[in-house]
């Protein structure tokens, strides 16, 4: 009975302890959030900060005075401003023990001023059972695939793939996503890339299987390779932050380029993104205003605000207010908020 004792009193003591532990959950990159340059902040040899989104259940008491300014507080979203030069930062918690990042072990090797970051933390006996489940999750979603699989290679339905994908397109949007990958595995294995591309987000999101970010980048990549330029930019996408494949910055350039290059807004915008960082590429204000602008001629409003600035600071080209008001103009239009104050700012 003593031993049973101290069993149960040493198995709380360790629960105890890992639960007032933090671990990293993710530290991604996030070139489409333009917060950083919109809420800028200088170091103090007046270049800009990077900004990290920090999601975590406790209160941030400081961070060992590597941020510049206060640590604003939204939920379990807390805003951390750091200099450029910082290449690790240190947490300090009201609950928690503090937790040091050091940025290159997440294969960000530093900070780019006016880039945003998100930074996940967890307890640590949370992700310890996250991971205990990761493997039996992996078994029952490929076994899921299998049986789908089998199930409609074996079957005819008499239908032409377009057909397939209406049917589908209707029942995912009823959120009956069993009847909707019933379809969309007919079409696709009649080489559909447009049944692919939703396979893959199917499966990138959860919906009526269980989520499996690998198997989703191999229907993306089935699509994607037939020219499909949604599957192109998702597989960019997944590539650029290292969901379900090795980061690589250099491969989502690849990809993004070829879905940008057949007018996906989205994919314009991430290459703006990355020439601006110089993420997969050298650093090139030209080359990120080119693709900027194209996103905001699309009607992108937070491109239509990167482009007016670009125009106001003359950054990647000539410097034009007139042309940088006409662009604040056309996203105040659509509601920019950032757009609508630049506008107060200048006088408009």
């Amino acid at each position: 009975m003593r031993h049973l004792l101290f069993i149960i009193v040493l198995l709380s003591s360790i629960l105890t302890a890992d639960a007032q532990e933090l671990r990293v959950k993710s530290f991604t990159p996030l070139p489409m959030d333009l917060t950083a340059r919109k809420q800028q902040r200088l170091d103090l040899n007046g270049k800009p900060c990077a900004m990290l989104k920090i999601m975590v259940m406790d209160d941030i008491t400081d961070c060992n005075k590597s941020n510049i300014g206060d640590i604003a507080t939204s939920g379990v979203m807390k805003l951390v401003y750091l200099p450029s030069v910082v290449r690790s930062v240190t947490l300090n918690f009201k609950y928690h023990y503090p937790l040091t990042i050091t940025f290159a072990d997440y294969g960000v090797t530093k900070l780019e001023g006016c880039a945003t970051y998100e930074l996940r933390l967890v307890d640590a006996l949370q992700m310890m059972m996250e991971n205990g489940n990761a493997a039996q999750q992996t078994a029952t979603a490929t076994t899921t695939q299998n049986a789908s699989s089998s199930q409609n290679s074996n079957s005819d339905l008499g239908i032409s793939a377009e057909e397939a994908n209406k049917i589908a397109d209707e029942a995912y949007e009823a959120k009956d996503y069993a009847k909707a990958m019933k379809y969309y595995l007919y079409a696709a294995e009649k080489n559909n890339d447009v049944a692919q591309c939703q396979i893959g987000t199917m499966y990138r999101n959860g919906e009526g299987v269980t989520q499996n970010n690998s198997i989703a980048m191999k229907w993306y990549l089935k699509s994607a390779e037939q020219g499909n330029m949604l599957a192109q930019f998702c597989l960019g996408a997944m590539y650029y932050i290292g969901q379900g494949v090795t980061k690589d910055y250099a491969v989502a350039m690849k990809w993004y380029l070829k879905s940008a290059e057949q007018g996906n807004v989205l994919a314009q915008f991430g290459l703006g993104s990355m020439y601006y960082l110089g993420q997969g590429v050298p650093k090139d204000y030209a080359e990120s205003f080119k693709w900027y602008h194209k996103a905001a001629e699309q009607g992108k409003d937070s491109a239509m605000w990167t482009v007016a600035l670009c125009y106001e600071n003359g950054t990647g080209v000539e410097k034009n207010i007139d042309k940088a008001v006409y662009w604040y103009k056309k996203g105040a239009e659509k509601g920019d908020a950032d757009c609508k104050y630049a506008l107060k700012r200048l006088g408009y």
